[in-house]
């Protein structure tokens, strides 16, 4: 006589499929996060004029939590504070732009020329985002030596 077993697993989920079911949905979310944000810059890139826009000027912005403010420096050497605009704009983004002008020494001639070219000039634009509800009352500004100082509240 032949008996016939069959083993039946426990239909139980282990603490390791767990993780991996966590990991997985941490990585989904990650890459949905980052398509997100890669659209939105689109749009924006795309809303905004960026026809004579020449560079970005580089920036650091300060989150710290002591302070009621956040803080951001924009690097722009040789421009002055009136060559520079800050505008609030829609969907509470900050902008900033501006324009730096090549300016020729009063000894070169017209046919000079320049073997080496590193120095950015032209039209800029940075913009940046901002709490909703700021105000542009609310945000301060500041130039000096070549760097841009602004703080708007949390």
């Amino acid at each position: 006589m032949t008996v016939a077993t069959t083993t039946y697993r426990k239909l139980s989920h282990s603490r390791n499929s767990e993780e991996q079911f966590q990991a997985l949905d941490r990585a989904l979310a990650r890459r949905y996060v980052i398509r997100l944000l890669q659209e939105q810059r689109l749009r924006r890139r795309r809303e905004q004029p960026q026809d004579d826009v020449i560079f970005k000027p580089r920036v650091e912005i300060c989150d710290d939590p002591s302070s009621s403010r956040i803080t951001a420096t924009l690097e722009l050497p040789g421009m002055k504070a009136d060559d520079v605009r800050v505008i609030l704009e829609r969907d509470n983004l900050l902008a900033i732009s501006g324009e730096r002008v090549q300016k020729a020494p009063s000894n070169q001639s017209g046919s000079a020329s320049y073997p080496v070219r590193e120095i950015k000039y032209g039209k800029f634009i940075r913009t940046l985002d901002v709490p909703s509800g700021t105000m542009m009352s609310t945000i301060s500004a500041a130039m000096s030596d070549g760097m841009l100082l602004l703080s708007w509240p949390r």
